[in-house]
């Protein structure tokens, strides 16, 4: 399972808060996205990275327990957040960038592949379908972005791992 957030911060103190620079913070995510769509692996694939938080009332499909109990999706999900503030006043104009928006495509489709994680609405959710007491990922419309997923003819299979390669390279020699 993928589920999208938005970090409702502005760049880089939201990036530094996912980081944990800030002994407040209690979040972590798998992967994080800046506004010039630079891709930011905050915690390796094979860790639980805490980005979904507490469930109350989902509406995603989520993996129980024989039980009925529902198994923290931290466990078997990777978190995204996308670099965005929204204004309240844009219900319908983001103010992410392009540049987000192609890398989170491309990310997203790279751990679709690697993870065998079918491109669809039960597989990639929002954090409010986790979550029903936040809005994230609000302005990002998950309908719509796995929709546009599924028509996009996919790019040769080189292109897009030897830039999803050249962009954790860059980010691992900026450390």
């Amino acid at each position: 399972m993928i589920v999208i957030h938005i970090t409702d911060g502005y760049y880089p103190s939201d990036l530094e808060w996912l980081q944990g620079k800030d002994i407040r913070s209690q979040v972590s995510s798998s992967y994080y996205i800046a506004p010039n769509g630079d891709i930011h692996q905050l915690v390796q694939d094979d860790k639980s990275a805490w980005h979904a938080g507490v469930v109350v009332n989902p509406t995603a499909n989520l993996l129980k327990k024989e039980d009925g109990t529902i198994i923290n999706p931290n466990f078997y999900s990777y978190g995204i957040e996308v670099s965005i503030k929204p204004s309240f006043k844009m219900r319908t104009d983001p103010k992410e960038t392009e540049e987000q928006f192609r890398s989170l495509r491309e990310l997203v489709k790279y751990l679709c592949e690697k993870s065998s994680i079918p491109i669809d609405r039960s597989h990639i959710v929002g954090h409010h379908e986790i979550r029903d007491d936040k809005i994230c990922p609000f302005p990002l419309n998950i309908d719509k972005f796995v929709e546009e997923l599924n028509s996009v003819p996919p790019a040769p299979e080189m292109v897009v791992k030897e830039e999803f390669k050249n962009k954790i390279i860059d980010f691992i020699k900026s450390l």
